[in-house]
Order: C-alpha cells, then sequence, then structure tokens
C-alpha cells in the first residue's frame, strides 16, 4: 500500500514538472525565434515481488508473484528546433532564417552565442546588435558595423552556424543558446523584414495541458483513497478491543 503511495506520488511530481514547462513554452508564445521545450519520460525499473509461504520441509522457499510497477520520473528536458512561421513585419533590422542554421552573436568576453530571433538593431558606435545587446557576427568572423539603417541583407554577409548535434546546445538567458563546440557556417536563405515566430502551438499546449491535469487528479484520487483506506486500518482493524 505504501508503494502505491509513491508512485501516486511521482506520477503527481512528474505531471507538475510537465505542467511548469508547458507554462514556460505558453509565456514565450509571442517571442520570435523560440524553441519549445519538451518533458521526456521515463518509467523507474519493475521490480519482482516475492514472498516465502511456499514451506517444504522445515524450509520456506521463495515464490515470484509478480511485478511491480514504481511509477514515472523525468529522463531529460529537450528543445524541439521545428521551425516557426515566418511572419511578415517590414522593419529592415528583422531577419529571419528560412530553413536549418543560427545567427552567431558575441559578448564583450568574445564568447559566442546562437540565435534564431532575428531581432537586431544598431548601437551609438553602429554595430548591429542582437536585442539582447550582444554584437551580430558577419561571415568575416567580426562584429558588423554599419552606418544607416538603410541596408540590404545581400551586402550584410551575416554569419549563419548549424550543428550535427543540435541536443548539444543549451539554452541561455535572452532567448540565445551555448554550444559545447562551434558550429559549421552553411549558406542559409535569409529573408528581410521578417521574424520567425516561437514553433510553439496554442491548440497542442491546451490539448497537452488538459491530459496533464486529468492524470494529475487521478493520481491525486489514489492517493486519497490509499490514505483512507490506511486511516481505517490504523484506527478501526488495529484497535484493541
Amino acid at each position: 500500500m505504501l508503494r502505491g503511495l509513491y508512485t501516486a506520488a511521482s506520477g503527481m511530481i512528474t505531471r507538475q514538472i510537465q505542467s511548469e514547462n508547458l507554462s514556460n513554452n505558453v509565456s514565450n508564445i509571442n517571442t520570435p525565434g523560440y524553441k519549445k521545450q519538451k518533458v521526456v519520460l521515463k518509467s523507474f525499473e519493475e521490480m519482482i515481488v516475492q514472498n516465502k509461504d511456499k514451506q517444504i520441509g522445515n524450509k520456506n522457499f521463495k515464490r515470484n508473484i509478480g511485478s511491480l510497477e514504481l511509477g514515472v520520473g523525468i529522463a531529460d528536458t529537450v528543445v524541439d528546433f521545428g521551425q516557426g512561421v515566418l511572419e511578415k513585419t517590414d522593419r529592415n533590422l528583422d531577419f529571419a532564417i528560412d530553413g536549418n542554421g543560427f545567427f552567431v552573436l558575441t559578448n564583450e568576453n568574445n564568447e559566442k552565442r546562437y540565435t534564431r530571433d532575428g531581432r537586431f538593431l544598431i548601437d551609438e558606435r553602429g554595430f548591429l546588435k542582437h536585442s539582447s545587446g550582444l554584437h551580430v557576427l558577419g561571415a568575416d568572423n567580426k562584429p558588423i558595423r554599419v552606418n544607416t539603417d538603410n541596408i540590404d541583407v545581400n551586402q550584410l554577409k551575416l554569419l549563419v552556424v548549424d550543428f550535427e548535434d543540435k541536443a548539444s546546445l543549451k539554452k541561455d538567458k535572452e532567448n540565445v543558446f551555448i554550444a559545447a563546440s562551434e558550429g559549421k557556417a552553411v549558406n542559409a536563405h535569409i529573408k528581410q523584414g521578417y521574424l520567425e515566430k516561437s514553433n510553439v502551438d496554442a491548440i497542442e499546449v491546451i490539448t497537452e495541458m488538459i491530459s496533464i491535469m486529468r492524470s494529475y487528479e487521478s493520481n491525486q484520487k489514489v492517493i486519497q483513497s490509499l490514505d483512507e483506506t490506511l486511516n481505517k486500518t490504523v484506527n478501526e482493524i488495529g484497535s484493541i478491543k
């Protein structure tokens, strides 16, 4: 019975984490270039239940009763890099990658970051920057400097790289990624005056949220039922009369 409590509780904890992850996705549904995260589940190893009530002579022998499931847990949280819809903005400093690849950014320590969010601006010194304040790199691997916002994507030569193993990319703040190694430069199709929308699907999120809440409530009812049974066991069956 106690194992049942643990199993139901692990299910509730897992559903809670899934719900929090979905809430984070929903909060970024309007963030350009945002990539949704998915929670990957795993089942705990089955246990073989045995007893020793089989007796031959003065010896008791083990007998397998069956297997016992111990619930589910979180295996990992992964990023879905599927492309979002490209939305026309007509802003000259908005850029979207149509296909694979990431814009390359750098901070003041020359550490590279990667993003699909092409909301750029020009600072007071004429450098092209990401909305987070990071410098945007050109094909020469140097920060791009322009004299005017009347620029053309064909002359700008933005650096775009891609990764064979996108699972190695880890989310950082400001809608950018950190990579364990540098990506490979690719010839990407970049559309000026467009932004890639978040790949979060509102209908999919609502459907998944309903499923998670139902599962959470089911586990909650199991715990309530087992708690009532334990209460009766302790206060009624176990009482001395």
